[in-house]
């Protein structure tokens, strides 16, 4: 797994609310739910993939 490139992906995904999240923290639980063997964000199906974007929400 390549940090930057998933960091790099998620930011993507963000759009202009990038600064509303943790993407740091957000790049650690994707790697734990795959063992840290996380190759890219398209890993995993949309619904998981939001859930665990949602719990880094910086603004809530």
């Amino acid at each position: 797994m390549n940090r930057i490139d998933i960091a790099h992906q998620v930011s993507l995904t963000l759009g202009d609310h990038i600064t509303d999240y943790d993407i740091d923290a957000i790049v650690d639980d994707l790697a734990a739910a795959h063992d840290g063997e996380l190759n890219s964000i398209d890993d995993f199906d949309s619904q998981s993939y939001w859930a665990i974007v949602e719990t880094h929400d910086t603004t809530a």
